[in-house]
């Protein structure tokens, strides 16, 4: 495991589609209720559009639809994780609910299981064993690569 992974010692646990996944409390500022959006036409389907966050325009990411999971049955009832990118433009990445923050335990930690479904392999970057099952350690930067629409190469 690298040094980045161990030193996160503070998790923030949330659910899509009845999978407990966790992101490192120092990657987002503040979780928010829903906000009214604006549709961004021509924009890739992940991207629910445009929420004004006191101020701020920030691009809200949808886990569900990053991953091609089914809508939420109650598209009312989700939180907005508010991210800060690399480059410092914040973003919010809709989950289905928030759970708790946790300290990670390191002897938790595993890599990615062969076993684990595709899509979730896709976003992760290794898995806690948790009592009541598995926590799926979300990589902020392969969820947004992944909401990209692919380029064709000329």
């Amino acid at each position: 495991m690298s040094q980045m992974k161990t030193s996160r010692s503070r998790l923030l646990t949330c659910q899509v589609d009845n999978q407990w996944l966790a992101l490192a409390v120092e990657e987002l500022s503040e979780v928010v209720t829903p906000q009214r959006r604006t549709e961004m036409p021509l924009s890739p389907k992940s991207v629910n559009g445009l929420i004004n966050l006191r101020g701020k325009i920030l691009t809200e990411l949808d886990i569900r639809k990053i991953l091609e999971l089914p809508p939420r049955e109650d598209e009312t009832l989700y939180r907005t994780i508010i991210l800060e990118g690399l480059d410092g433009e914040g973003f919010g990445l809709t989950v289905d609910a928030v759970g708790e923050v946790i300290n990670m335990q390191v002897e938790n930690y595993e890599s990615t299981p062969d076993s684990l479904n595709d899509c979730w392999k896709s976003v992760c970057h290794g898995v806690l064993k948790q009592d009541k099952g598995i926590l799926i350690m979300l990589d902020v930067a392969k969820l947004i690569a992944k909401s990209m629409p692919e380029v064709p190469e000329r």
